[in-house]
């Protein structure tokens, strides 16, 4: 009588642990599986994730051309121009495990002041990456007042309704890695790391002889980078300061964009829109494109290497069969420079309560007279 839910509960379990594999990749179970285990999903299970490659498979078939930008869907790398490589072609030992690594030493750095950058010497070849969302979620965040702000909201709300509400853990506010294979060893190499939004770590990993000549952190909230040899110089200006000098990263629209669509399929008065739309996006592309060549020697969209949709870029050729990759460096002990708000946590080393959840649960207590039993009888915030 027993055994038909028991064998509904284990089939549910198994759903549900396909559907985070798929949806989150390998790290929703770094915590859980042995590490032979988490290898064989990192690189396994037909290279769906990690380094691994799928036989029968060509790099191009496991980019895909979708609506809202270019995504990987194997473990794949953007060369520049956006062409895909497989990651094991131009990185050794890759790896999508990073939610525990602690780095050895963090250094803070601040952003520059003013909107110009230090240009690249002659000689130099320049190395231009942008990064999105990459879900690699790092065991540090940083935020400030405003965020606590709004992350008490929230949590007050929820307890009204329920009074059970969690006041959650920040991991939206975590630094997300990005992966930088530098397989360029003919000349030194001049670094422009762009991000979309949020905090970002970019993980340099580099080949044998490939040298860094300076890094330039553009676009995002805050911004540091990883395995980066002391000496080199880094400079950042991030979204703000980006957008407070009147620069505005654009690039053309994937051939697949669902903008496109539009063009193709809208009403006349849609096409219309799309049209005067598109003419505005290319006059923003040719802008940046010429911000960029006058701060850098070159064009952003033709060096440019990133998908909407990935984890890894390539900085240099792909390396022929007897030429080395570079090699995965990991975070766990890593120097790291990085930009930080007012408040900066590693995970497992902050005294109880005074984390991000503590400091929110603090805060909603101290409005409700330190009983948060009061929330529920309506008291203001």
């Amino acid at each position: 009588m027993i055994r038909g839910p028991i064998s509904l509960l284990i089939v549910g379990a198994i759903m549900l642990a396909g559907v985070a594999l798929v949806s989150l990749g390998p790290q929703a179970f770094e915590r859980y599986l042995p590490d032979r285990v988490m290898a064989l999903l990192d690189g396994g299970l037909g290279g769906t994730f990690g380094s691994g490659r799928r036989s029968g498979d060509s790099p191009a078939d496991l980019l895909e051309d979708g609506p809202d930008g270019l995504v990987a869907r194997g473990p794949i790398a953007a060369l520049a121009g956006n062409r895909p490589v497989f990651v094991a072609d131009v990185i050794d030992g890759y790896s999508t495990r990073v939610a525990s690594d602690i780095p050895a030493e963090i250094t803070t750095i601040r952003p520059i002041s003013g909107c110009r950058l230090t240009p690249p010497l002659a000689g130099t070849v320049v190395g231009h990456v942008t990064a999105e969302e990459t879900g690699l979620r790092l065991a540090f965040l940083t935020y400030d007042d405003s965020d606590l702000a709004a992350a008490v909201q929230g949590f007050v709300d929820r307890y009204r309704e329920s009074g059970l509400a969690s006041p959650g853990d920040g991991s939206e506010l975590a630094y997300e890695a990005y992966d930088v294979a530098v397989t360029e060893t003919r000349a030194p190499v001049y670094l422009v790391l762009e991000n979309a939004r949020g905090n970002r770590i970019w993980n340099i990993h580099l080949a044998p002889g490939a040298r860094i000549e300076r890094v330039i952190l553009l676009g995002g909230a805050h911004a540091g980078v990883a395995n980066l040899d002391p000496v080199v110089p880094v400079e950042v200006l991030p979204g703000d300061a980006l957008a407070a000098c009147g620069i505005a990263p654009a690039y053309p629209l994937n051939p697949g964009h669902r903008f496109f669509e539009v063009l193709k399929a809208g009403s006349a008065s849609d096409k219309a829109a799309a049209e005067a739309k598109l003419a505005v996006m290319q006059d923003r592309i040719a802008a940046y494109n010429s911000w960029f060549r006058d701060s850098f020697g070159a064009p952003a969209d033709e060096t440019r290497a990133g998908f909407a949709g990935g984890t890894v870029s390539v900085v240099g050729p792909q390396p022929g069969a007897a030429e080395p990759k570079a090699v995965y460096a990991r975070v766990q002990g890593a120097q790291i420079r990085l930009t930080q708000d007012s408040y900066f946590e590693i995970r497992g080393q902050v005294a109880k309560g005074e984390d991000f959840a503590g400091r929110v649960r603090a805060i909603a207590a101290s409005f409700a007279f330190g009983d948060l039993k009061t929330i529920r009888q309506g008291v203001a915030f």
